[in-house]
């Protein structure tokens, strides 16, 4: 009697141990969100607004009306599946032809692209997109396009990333 005691004991806390395991981290879980992230960034990365002029944060309205019928549907779907402790991050990007701060008359990459995501943000908002998880933010000419001239045109252009809140 005192072996079988013994071992329901055992089992009692080795099923309480694996518990309280998977409820601290369960590894399922943390993938899904992790996997979710991925999926959309690799997603998103398809999708940048580009055609700005040279120091202009307007949005140019052939370009924006192309990438509102194939992005927006995606930009929406996305943000609605976003797990808590995420949000969607508009990037404006600027290329590297004039200070990354303001001088003089200069107003500076990082304004200059801060005001290009606001600018997509505003748009995303007329088009009915907005959500508490959209954030929006200027990162200068610090992230160029890989094998692209820094002071060519192409890096003027606004793109999307998921990251943590």
């Amino acid at each position: 009697m005192k072996k079988l005691f013994t071992a329901i004991t055992i089992i009692i806390e080795a099923l309480f141990i694996v518990s309280c395991a998977k409820q601290v981290k369960d590894p399922e879980k943390v993938g899904v969100d992790t996997n979710i992230v991925q999926v959309s960034n690799e997603q998103l990365a398809k999708y940048p607004v580009t055609g700005f002029g040279y120091k202009s944060s307007k949005v140019p309205p052939q370009s924006w009306d192309r990438w509102a019928k194939v992005a927006a549907p995606v930009v929406k779907g996305i943000l609605d599946k976003l797990p808590d402790g995420y949000a969607l991050e508009i990037r404006g990007h600027a290329d590297g032809r004039g200070p990354e701060t303001a001088e003089g008359a200069k107003p500076g990459n990082m304004k200059i692209s801060t005001d290009r995501a606001k600018a997509v943000y505003d748009s995303l908002g007329k088009a009915g997109i907005t959500s508490p998880k959209l954030t929006y933010r200027g990162v200068g000419s610090s992230e160029t396009l890989s094998g692209v001239d820094p002071k060519s045109a192409e890096q003027r252009r606004v793109t999307f990333q998921v990251v943590p809140k």
